[in-house]
């Protein structure tokens, strides 16, 4: 039996539309895009000695996160982060960068807020802070968050967040400029080594790639 022209295009559009619906699916149930760094990554050595850390200076893990305080996938990850913490103790640094994304109306002023925490050496605890708070509403709960985090200077701290100019806001203008330069679009954003991997990990991964890491950068005993 003869197809006709109309029954032929009809079967070639049910295909593609077959082929389509595969490749979604793949890239569902797929784990996250891994991006070598071999040429768009320069500079990532200098990315894993960034000092805007939480962790011993001389950890023997570390890694790279990009973040949004507002992105509901970066809050995941962070309990991934604390798993592997538990695991690795003092032999894990993270190092975190911001990466605050239009879509979140306060994800540029939390970034800000750690900053200027920052600079009184109380970044850590505005960190959890900002964490621990959904951060809904059209402003940030200053006050809330100067108790909460321990603040030394509150006067400071206020002068810092309001300041449009402030370096606080530079760092974190500067921090937009290095994540844009690597085509990373997505938050989290995980550097490990020279690879950076979009959209989080389990402690799991985050630990057995930790090692990969490690062990890559070891020198190797000739034969």
């Amino acid at each position: 039996m003869r197809l006709t022209s109309t029954k032929a295009l009809d079967l070639v559009l049910l295909a593609c539309a077959v082929v389509t619906v595969l490749a979604v699916v793949h890239r569902l149930t797929t784990s996250p895009e891994i991006t070598d760094g071999a040429t768009a990554f320069d500079g990532w050595k200098q990315d894993l000695m960034f000092d805007r850390r939480i962790g011993p200076t001389d950890a023997q893990y570390r890694l790279v996160v990009w973040f949004d305080y507002q992105c509901p996938a970066c809050r995941r990850f962070e309990r991934e982060i604390d798993l592997a913490r538990e695991a690795l103790g003092d032999s894990l640094a993270v190092i975190y960068r911001h990466f605050p994304l239009r879509i979140h109306a306060l994800a540029f002023e939390a970034a800000t807020a750690a900053e200027c925490a920052r600079e009184q050496n109380s970044f850590p605890a505005m960190h959890r802070a900002l964490l621990g708070n959904p951060l809904n509403g059209e402003s940030l709960p200053l006050k809330w968050l100067v108790a909460e985090s321990g603040i030394p200077d509150s006067t400071a701290f206020e002068t810092c967040m309001t300041d449009p100019a402030s370096m606080a806001r530079g760092a974190v203008r500067a921090d937009l400029t290095r994540i844009r330069a690597l085509s990373v679009r997505g938050t989290p954003a995980v550097q490990i080594g020279d690879r950076i991997v979009t959209g989080g990990l389990t402690a799991g991964e985050l630990i057995g790639r930790l090692r990969e890491a490690v062990d890559a950068s070891q020198p190797r005993e000739e034969p």
